[in-house]
């Protein structure tokens, strides 16, 4: 029991929350003094998860030059160096995005409340897709009509288009789940509550107990062989991809949620970034190795010679999609250290990219592809049209945020804020 420090509300502990406002009554955050801990901000992290965001405009941009005829409209050319920057982003983006989702997610909890967070969730998640899916499903399909065609036919569907989005339907599913997980907790209390009455208050210990050895096993660990393993066998169905697996990417939210109230972890990945960046670089070169090597094939075909075929066939199918999750939190791990360590003060360029890449990256896709797609029949090097493609969606986006958006409603809507227009000064 104590008062609560956002209301001053005596006897104020239920839980953790203030029982009067519903704020983490005791919040104390990461080495801040408690007087400044509302207005922390992890300016790293913003522009982290900005960065996260708008990689996937490079990916989009690549996907024309990889061959990939059935999922995507393709070049007549393709490119080795842009296929290996596409897999080295595409191996950590997301996992890190989910992570850093959990991370903000908790703070936003612990400052503020489960009611707010939920209330927040609903803004910027759902009503952000109800809006844009229609969008995409609009622009989308007549724009991938034109890239395998070269015809314009404008229409409307929803179904056989790349849906951009799936990340949004994860997050929403995530948040259900973390609104059935806070009742099921509340449950708990009460009834350890009651266990504690009758005298029985071992069991609700034993229980709290196994929770938090669990916790530490595979959240709190600087070396997290249990995490690693455990997504290694979530990840193997969908063969490391993310876009159908939601058990996966909650497990990497989960994990972004337990880091926030990690100070030891935290401070670590700050100060060993490059270490777990050397696992990283090892781990996407043998990835590497296998997806171009023919000699990762001779292995494979040596060994099935020794032993079985199908015990030798899961192996080999199975090892990249290892190295797929070694790679995923070897480098957010790492990505994390270096942005809290090199970009943890305010940066009014930062800020802003940070505030725009939510918009950019919803609206993206049709302006990426209609760009990669009109350039099949110009005679340039396909490294140069990846370029191109990249840089002109960025300024695209980069503008429209400016002078459509950020001063608007859906400013609010994506951003919680209204930013008044600045003329004067590009950044504000």
């Amino acid at each position: 029991m104590g008062n609560c420090i956002h209301c001053g509300f005596e006897n104020a502990q239920k839980n953790q929350f203030c029982i009067k406002c519903g704020q983490n009554f005791n919040f104390r955050g990461f080495g801040i003094q408690q007087n400044q801990t509302l207005n922390y901000r992890f300016h790293g992290l913003d522009a982290l998860r900005a960065l996260a965001m708008l990689l996937g405009i490079v990916l989009h941009a690549a996907l024309p030059y990889m061959d990939l005829r059935e999922l995507w409209p393709s070049d007549s050319s393709n490119s080795d160096v842009i296929k290996v920057i596409f897999e080295f982003i595409h191996v950590w983006r997301m996992p890190l995005f989910f992570i850093l989702a959990g991370f903000f997610a908790n703070l936003v909890i612990s400052k503020k409340s489960w009611k707010l967070w939920a209330q927040n969730r609903f803004i910027r998640i759902f009503l952000v897709a109800i809006i844009f899916v229609p969008v995409m499903s609009l622009t989308i399909p007549w724009i991938f009509e034109y890239g395998r065609t070269g015809k314009i036919f404008f229409h409307y569907s929803y179904e056989g288009q790349p849906h951009h989005l799936w990340f949004l339907w994860h997050l929403i599913i995530i948040a259900i789940f973390a609104a059935i997980l806070r009742f099921l907790d509340l449950l708990f209390l009460t009834a350890k509550n009651v266990l504690n009455a009758i005298g029985l208050s071992f069991i609700g210990d034993l229980s709290h107990k196994f929770r938090l050895i669990l916790s530490t096993v595979l959240f709190r660990s600087k070396v997290p062989f249990s995490l690693i393993f455990i997504l290694f066998l979530i990840n193997i169905p969908m063969q490391g991809e993310l876009i159908g697996n939601p058990l996966a990417t909650g497990i990497y939210f989960v994990l972004g949620f337990s880091l926030f109230g990690n100070e030891s972890l935290f401070e670590f990945l700050k100060s060993r970034s490059h270490y777990y960046f050397l696992v990283g670089v090892v781990g996407f070169s043998m990835l590497m190795f296998f997806e171009f090597n023919n000699k990762a094939l001779y292995i494979y075909a040596l060994a099935e010679t020794v032993s079985g075929k199908e015990y030798w066939e899961l192996i080999f199918n199975s090892f990249p999609v290892l190295l797929k999750t070694v790679c995923a939190i070897a480098f957010s791990y790492s990505f994390i250290g270096i942005a809290e360590n090199k970009f943890s003060s305010y940066n009014s360029k930062l800020r802003f990219v940070s505030d725009g890449s939510y918009w950019i990256y919803l609206i993206h896709l049709p302006v990426v592809s209609f760009l990669t797609f009109s350039m099949f029949t110009i005679p340039l090097w396909i490294e140069l049209k990846f370029l191109i493609s990249i840089f002109v969606s960025t300024i695209f986006g980069l503008f429209t945020y400016k002078y459509l958006v950020r001063s608007t409603v859906v400013g609010v809507l994506l951003n919680g804020k209204r930013i008044p227009f600045n003329r004067s000064n590009w950044f504000n």
